[in-house]
């Protein structure tokens, strides 16, 4: 009798794709943090750092890497091979799964003259073909998602993931102002787009700015209802960019900012609020101005840091080093950051 019960139990551990997260559901793993990486214009050059990367996370024991979007440079042509067929061959060369969250250079700067001209919207509708078809990560390897439904029954890139009682949230929120064309001068800079087209970006952003909010607002429901002990929120776009926020920056520069031609304002302003009504940790991994940065610019509304937010900006351009995050359930910090330097 007790053989057939340990026979059972073994049948149901190799059909469970997360059994380790069931039974070890507070032990500590670690994650890696990458993005804005294969940019030289050198082919070879780019191929040499491509797989000094890869090889470095291949030798590291990772749960799963987080890549924060930006596939190439902002000025290489957006055709299927630079942004599709090439950036598979790369994730698929990876032992672990990768979470994917797609950048500006994919397909927002797209219209550029200098990246072929190419029609944004046409391009993010191919990214969702070729990357987010199905509820998986990317890699050989996939971990199963739970990913957001579009209108028309497809699946959009926002994903969610949970391991050991710490949950792992992707959305779409790109560079270059989140696909929103506030100003005349946005819409014609470097590129031959018409009125017509930059009102399209527009309809565009206004119907995923209202998916990404509510992705956002349900993945913390979620952790509050199951006591996460933390949340990660990955994305592309540096939100704080140009605001420096010190010296009393937060307050005199980059609130203010936050206004009707920003397109980051309403994810700012439900990640404060939600974060400020979550017990747990809370940090936010984004690339796009490829300069590594560890901090915590969020504040309360007395002035005081947002003790339980932290935000970190991956590596980036010519320096394809990544992060290593220690994610702890049990420590109150949850995250520890390991930056592995490569040369």
């Amino acid at each position: 009798m007790k053989q057939i019960k340990w026979a059972l139990f073994a049948i149901f551990l190799a059909a469970n794709i997360n059994a380790d997260d069931k039974f070890n559901s507070n032990s500590a793993f670690s994650v890696g943090l990458w993005g804005d990486q294969f940019y030289s214009d050198d082919a070879q050059i780019r191929t040499l750092r491509t797989q000094q990367t890869v090889d470095s996370l291949n030798t590291h024991d990772l749960a799963f890497t987080l890549f924060t979007g930006d596939t190439k440079n902002g000025h290489l042509p957006c055709s299927d091979k630079s942004i599709g067929e090439d950036v598979l061959t790369i994730f698929n060369a990876l032992k672990m799964p990768t979470i994917y969250s797609l950048g500006d250079n994919e397909w927002t700067d797209c219209h550029r003259t200098s990246n072929g001209g190419y029609d944004p919207i046409e391009r993010l509708e191919y990214l969702r073909k070729t990357f987010f078809s199905k509820t998986l990560s990317q890699g050989v390897n996939p971990i199963r998602m739970q990913r957001q439904v579009l209108i028309d029954g497809s699946l959009s890139e926002n994903s969610r993931y949970v391991k050991n009682n710490v949950g792992f949230v992707a959305l779409s929120i790109p560079g270059s102002n989140n696909n929103f064309v506030a100003t005349l001068k946005q819409c014609q800079k470097d590129s031959n787009r018409s009125i017509e087209d930059c009102e399209r970006a527009n309809a565009e952003y206004r119907a995923r700015n209202v998916r990404n909010i509510t992705w956002l607002k349900a993945s913390f429901e979620e952790a509050r209802l199951k006591r996460y002990s933390g949340v990660v929120i990955l994305i592309q776009a540096d939100i704080f960019f140009p605001y420096e926020l010190s010296d009393g920056g937060f307050k005199e520069d980059f609130l203010p900012g936050l206004d009707d031609n920003n397109g980051y304002t309403d994810f700012y302003l439900t990640l404060q609020n939600e974060t400020q009504h979550f017990d747990g940790q809370v940090l936010l991994v984004h690339g796009d101005s490829h300069y590594f940065k560890i901090d915590k610019p969020m504040y309360d509304d007395d002035g005081r840091l947002t003790a339980n937010f932290t935000r970190i900006q991956v590596f980036g351009d010519k320096d394809n080093s990544w992060v290593k995050v220690i994610v702890d359930p049990n420590e109150d910090n949850v995250f520890t950051f390991k930056p592995i330097i490569l040369r």
